[in-house]
């Protein structure tokens, strides 16, 4: 159903500039035409019916009833409800209540836009989850986040108008084992958030000196200005034991503009690359600024490669690591160079809307600064920066299984930010002779940076994504299992990592065997999936970059154009058999 009234006509018309108050009601289930249906996979179709009932309403008079019967033998088995709409735009949240009845069933929304893209969101892409509850549970969903996508024209975004609105229920499983299951659900009540315009509104914290991205040492003044909000709070992690510890610098007052400052002591924090977040909220509206600096002074802590190998190393040999202590060699030219200065082939696959840019060009991405490899992404030189250890001729550094791939790093959180660190199987041997062959991607670690309204919304979360590439259905098979195996996203906060991937420092790990893929953070595991078919045979090379885009929106604007990427080391080992 169309949004209706001055507010939905305001929204048309692109002239709203807040968040609604309250959620707007898309479909409340009262009169309900045409009653919505339902579609079934895998079982019969009488296994499963909707109706409008009387009996467990959450609001108003009736619900939308959905009886449905999962059987314990042949393929895996769910149903859909689908419900028409047609949303203009600026939506950023949905919300459905669901009267649960505790049965183990996965649910979730797809989202079908102006394309027929479809955009799904489930448990595993960290969206909707499991109905392991009974009675009513308001249910969220920010349609910013990270999810599943397919079909229309497969880029990766909701295009409005928004035309379907469906409710997804699954089979239980026990350890891959699937499970009968029969039963009574309710569904009440569909609204919507839409989008705050926080630029238009003036509510957002800007910081006015120093510079973002640029160097302090000792006490430093931070200026800045927050207008619509009475005060902000700034902090910063700081060393101490394996994690450190979140820190409050300054609590501000600000003054009637919106301005106010507050002493950073830098000496007392991390050398190096630090983040100082700084946040203010008004109400329900709340902004946050991240503002990257380089601490000249200050105290090292956790610093360069560690003397001992990495736990999932154990019984290999060491194959390469780089501090960068020295300034590293990179170049799209030279062979004998330690790294190459794009996705092999060529750069003909870089994928960075801020294009991946070589050493030698003048907007040259990297710089060696003391111990670290900054790469920076900057709208005004046009430039973002990878390294690739697999170099145009064939050559570098690679491992074959069991092997084990870490690299410790710290990335930017700005809107469409997107620091990588990555595997694939050895393609460019074959290439080089004219051949093109399949090949196994491996993402250990994919941030996206960003908060709020059309941004991945990642905070403590980041993915981690394997790929076969061009292995026909049996591949795509395989890599829908082990995707599903990692029950992304990696929620750091959920393993004892305190911090995020854009507050400090953390390392990031792969080892590769050939049975099983493990997935390390701090030495951590946080995942695994049955080893690629590629994987277990070819050897594989390492990337690491910062890229903008893939698929979101990029606003670097609040930071003039700038973000950082500041790799410590990297490290490769293989066994000794």
């Amino acid at each position: 159903m169309q949004i209706k009234g001055i507010f939905g006509i305001l929204l048309v018309l692109g002239i709203v500039s807040a968040r609604a108050a309250m959620p707007v009601m898309i479909q409340d289930f009262e009169k309900a035409s045409p009653l919505p249906t339902v579609w079934v996979v895998n079982i019969p179709n009488e296994n499963a019916s909707v109706q409008l009932s009387a009996l467990q309403p959450h609001d108003g008079q009736q619900a939308l009833k959905l009886h449905y019967h999962f059987l314990d033998t042949g393929q895996y088995q769910y149903v859909g409800i689908p419900n028409k709409v047609e949303i203009q735009k600026n939506l950023y949240t949905l919300r459905f209540w669901l009267m649960g009845d505790n049965s183990r069933c996965p649910y979730g929304v797809r989202v079908t836009d102006a394309s027929g893209e479809t955009h799904q969101y489930s448990k595993s892409s960290g969206q909707a989850g499991i109905i392991d509850f009974t009675g009513w549970k308001e249910v969220s969903i920010d349609l910013a986040s990270g999810h599943e996508t397919w079909g229309g024209d497969k880029n990766g975004r909701i295009d409005y108008p928004i035309s379907d609105i469906t409710f997804t229920v699954s089979q239980p499983t026990d350890h891959g084992k699937q499970l009968a299951a029969e039963g009574d659900l309710f569904f009440d009540s569909i609204s919507a958030d839409f989008e705050k315009l926080v630029e238009k509104a003036g509510l957002r914290v800007s910081v006015l000196s120093p510079e973002y991205c640029s160097e302090v040492n000792g006490n430093t003044t931070v200026t800045l200005s927050a207008a619509g909000f009475k005060s902000v709070t700034a902090k910063c992690w700081k060393q101490g034991g394996a994690f450190g510890g979140d820190s409050l610098i300054a609590t501000v007052a600000l003054d009637a503009d919106g301005h106010g400052s507050f002493t950073f002591p830098a000496n007392h924090y991390p050398h190096g690359p630090i983040t100082v977040r700084i946040s203010a909220g008004n109400g329900a509206t709340r902004d946050n600024c991240y503002l990257q600096l380089y601490n000249k002074g200050g105290i090292s802590w956790n610093e360069g490669l560690p003397r001992n190998p990495p736990p999932g190393a154990n019984g290999m040999s060491l194959v390469f690591a780089d501090d960068f202590e020295t300034p590293p060699c990179i170049s799209g030219t030279n062979p004998k160079a330690t790294y190459y200065d794009h996705k092999p082939p060529g750069g003909s696959q870089d994928f960075s809307t801020l294009r991946f840019t070589s050493f030698e060009k003048p907007n040259n991405p990297f710089l060696q600064v003391d111990s670290y490899l900054r790469i920076r992404a900057s709208e005004k030189a046009q430039s973002s920066g990878l390294i690739s250890s697999m170099k145009d001729d064939a050559s570098g550094v690679t491992a074959k299984a069991p092997c084990y791939f870490e690299c410790r790093f710290m990335g930017p959180n700005a809107i469409g930010t997107w620091p990588a660190f990555w595997l694939m199987t050895d393609y460019m041997t074959e290439y080089i002779k004219g051949i093109k062959v399949p090949c196994d991607e491996l993402d250990v670690i994919e941030a996206y940076g960003g908060e709020g309204p059309h941004t991945p919304n990642s905070f403590d979360g980041y993915m981690v994504t394997p790929h076969c590439w061009q292995q026909g259905e049996a591949g795509k098979a395989v890599e829908k299992g082990a995707f599903e195996a990692m029950h992304n996203p990696v929620r750091m906060k959920k393993f004892g990592i305190p911090s995020t991937w854009f507050e400090t420092f953390h390392t990031y790990g792969c080892k590769v065997t050939t049975t099983d893929t493990f997935y390390y953070c701090d030495n951590i595991k946080v995942g695994r999936h049955a080893t690629l078919p590629l994987s277990k045979e070819q050897p594989m090379f390492f990337m690491i970059n910062l890229a903008t885009g893939g698929g979101w929106p990029v606003d670097l604007s609040r930071y003039h154009g700038l973000a950082d990427m500041y790799v410590d080391f990297v490290r490769v080992y293989q066994s000794k058999d």
